[in-house]
């Protein structure tokens, strides 16, 4: 079937089924399955033709058929879906399957040890969400998965909507595998080289795209085309061969709430629809015993069209093949809002004029929680400042120009091209804020961009952790006082000389001694000296200011609200009209999209209420505590008529200024409201 618009509302339906249970599709019933979902407001759902377990839901003869199942359960699927208009692209597993794996023991990645990766034989594995056996596509199990999908074309034709080919990743120090290894030397590659394995292992897993989604476009040109797990700055390598962007994250299954925020902002630059999936569990896939709070479910699907994207949400089929009425019930309550405001989002794009600037060689695939966090820190900091952002890198926006302000956080490696066009853009009045070691050489001996922002490296400081007391009345706040010396709690900072012409906002404080095992102070870290340090900590020149600690990492790591309020103040001064000023509190979520065709800008307010959880519990979302008068001001939209509410309907009063920046009061925000500025 063909559905002219990337549906809004969709479902992602696990079903992973050991050979073992023996009544799967026992409680089967189309009619009950479609109206459900349909009752539910979906209008897609991805369904399984095979599972990790390797078994297949259709008579394949490619693989085993789940030896419980009597009748074709896919193909029911796929007629009952069609029947009612929703959409049903098709999953098949790729490096997890355990039938390959005992098949073909030849298949399986191997680790630098010798190894094989994943769950040993007639062994457990610690961590059961990743224990299934890891099977590499550098050898004959790529022609397997080829001719299956072949055969489910061959079988089901242009009720094909789409495959989702999910855990296409490699074990992280590399596959050793001997056809891996043949690999490797046959392209110059080092074995020994961890990069060079990554390298390769990429490599293996592009030709495998390169051929998966020629034959599906040679045989079905609008069928959708999805590889999962391999999410991070490297799909600007790959983006070619997908239908669409797809972003897993379950914030309460392990990717928590800062993820998607942060990559749905790199994924939505690639002109392609983009999806958010969230899941219904209060844990992660597979917990049959967890049902989301509607409400959380309306905040998640409010961010998810927040940052332009379509909402997929997460579920698990039981193995009777019959839906649970219940979770479909929770699932339509956010499903039907979004229904009601979808004209406002369809084809939506989002608005920035912030630019958060990936350069490090090492951020390859997006983790749940990177070492240093500083990429993730910058996000979440923008983020509860209500600035407008993309996460992009040197490869992904041919022009640093189309921002107001770059933010290149606590380490950014750039090549000397990256530099010429950073050069470029201050010269041209653009704006950039760089902390640590931002923009340091390889070697770790001069800045690169050096002139711009006007100070010379040093080296690091001796002192560990270093302290700073603001000195520029502009960075004075409730959390950045004067004649107080805060701390980054990290270290060392860095040492820079200013050069003429540059201000000094903040001293450096160094420490009496750095604290070890046999020289030590009281409880924590040594306290500052009474003098400053002959460096400074927070430097501006011209357009270029710049921190000397890793402040975005130590907000990822320590949360310090002074580090945030610190940053903020900084923005202040680079970007003091930002695209949206707002009064919502920091835990709101404030993003602009733009229909350009319908002439009218959305600014989607997402209200989120911490809640105390006792330890060891996920971020749990409640009920919403609803916010009142929320003063919004929106820049850059042109000419405004109009003003209003998306959902009610309700025209709201606005003021514009001399210079056509539009405020307007909301008068009440539950868990997501849009607010359009129609011109």
């Amino acid at each position: 079937m063909k559905f002219p618009v990337f549906p809004m509302r969709q479902i992602h339906l696990d079903f992973h089924t050991s050979p073992d249970i023996p009544d799967v599709g026992a409680d089967w019933d189309a009619e009950h399955f479609a109206q459900t979902l349909k009752n539910a407001h979906v209008n897609s759902v991805t369904i399984f033709a095979k599972c990790h377990h390797g078994m297949n839901y259709y008579p394949s003869e490619i693989g085993p058929v789940h030896p419980a199942l009597t009748f074709d359960l896919l193909g029911e699927q796929i007629a009952a879906c069609h029947k009612e208009g929703i959409r049903c692209p098709i999953y098949l597993s790729v490096v997890w399957d355990v039938s390959a794996a005992e098949r073909h023991p030849e298949w399986r990645q191997v680790d630098k040890n010798g190894k094989l990766v994943g769950m040993a034989p007639f062994g457990t594995d610690p961590l059961p969400f990743t224990a299934w056996p890891w099977l590499c596509v550098n050898n004959g199990y790529a022609d397997e998965l080829l001719a299956q999908t072949k055969e489910l074309i061959d079988r089901y034709g242009d009720e094909c909507d789409g495959f989702f080919y999910d855990i296409l990743m490699y074990n992280g120090d590399g596959c050793f595998c001997p056809q891996c290894l043949r690999s490797l030397k046959e392209s110059g590659l080092d074995p020994e080289n961890p990069r060079d394995r990554r390298r390769n292992n990429h490599a293996s897993a592009r030709r495998f795209m390169a051929r998966v989604s020629e034959l599906i476009r040679s045989r079905l040109p609008d069928a959708g085309i999805f590889y999962n797990s391999r999410w991070g700055v490297h799909f600007a390598d790959e983006a070619e061969y997908y239908s669409q962007v797809e972003i897993e994250s379950l914030p309460t299954g392990g990717w928590g709430y800062g993820f998607y925020p942060l990559w749905s902002r790199y994924g939505r630059n690639f002109g392609l629809p983009m999806l958010g999936m969230t899941g219904r569990f209060h844990r992660s896939w597979a917990d049959w015993g967890g049902l989301k709070h509607p409400d959380a479910l309306k905040f998640e699907c409010g961010g998810i069209l927040a940052t332009g994207g379509a909402i997929s949400v997460g579920d698990q089929l039981a193995s009777r093949g019959r839906l649970s009425e219940p979770v479909y019930e929770v699932i339509g309550e956010a499903f039907a809002q979004v229904e009601q405001v979808e004209p406002y989002c369809i084809g939506a794009v989002g608005v920035a004029d912030v630019a958060l600037l990936i350069l490090d060689p090492q951020a390859d695939r997006a983790t749940m929680s990177a070492a240093s966090g500083h990429i993730e820190g910058a996000a979440k900091m923008l983020l509860e400042l209500h600035h407008q952002f993309d996460v992009v890198t040197e490869t992904t926006c041919a022009d640093f120009g189309r921002y107001a302000l770059l933010v290149l956080p606590d380490q950014a490696y750039a090549s000397p091209e990256t530099v010429e066009r950073l050069r470029r853009f201050v010269a041209q009045g653009g704006k950039l804020l760089l902390s640590h070691e931002a923009l340091l050489s390889t070697e770790k001996s001069a800045f690169l961009l050096a002139d711009e922002m006007g100070v010379d490296y040093q080296g690091p400081a001796q002192s560990s952790p270093d302290y700073f007391q603001i000195t520029a009345p502009a960075l004075f706040g409730t959390l950045t006082r004067a004649g107080f010396p805060y701390s980054y709690y990290d270290g060392p900072a860095v040492r820079v000389t200013p050069r003429p012409g540059t201000d000094a906002l903040a001293d450096a404080y160094e420490t009496y001694f750095n604290r070890t095992g046999v020289h030590f102070t009281s409880h924590g870290f040594t306290p500052p000296v009474a003098e400053k340090a002959d460096y400074p900590a927070i430097t501006r020149n011209g357009g270029v200011l710049y921190l000397h600690g890793p402040v975005f990492g130590a907000y990822q790591r320590y949360g310090s609200l002074t580090f945030r309020a610190l940053v903020g103040k900084c923005l202040d001064l680079l970007l003091p009209e930002p695209l949206v000023e707002t009064d919502a509190p920091p835990s709101t979520e404030v993003a602009v999209t733009r229909q350009e065709s319908a002439g009218r800008w959305m600014v989607h307010l997402v209200n989120y209420s911490p809640q105390r959880r006792s330890p060891g519990h996920v971020e749990a979302l409640d009920a919403p505590i609803p916010l009142r008068d929320v003063t919004v001001t929106l820049r850059g939209a042109g000419p405004i008529s109009q003003v209003s509410l998306a959902a009610a309907g309700d025209r709201l009063p606005f003021a514009t200024d001399p210079a056509g920046a539009v405020t307007v009061t909301v008068p009440r925000v539950g868990a997501h409201e849009i607010v359009v500025f129609q011109g």
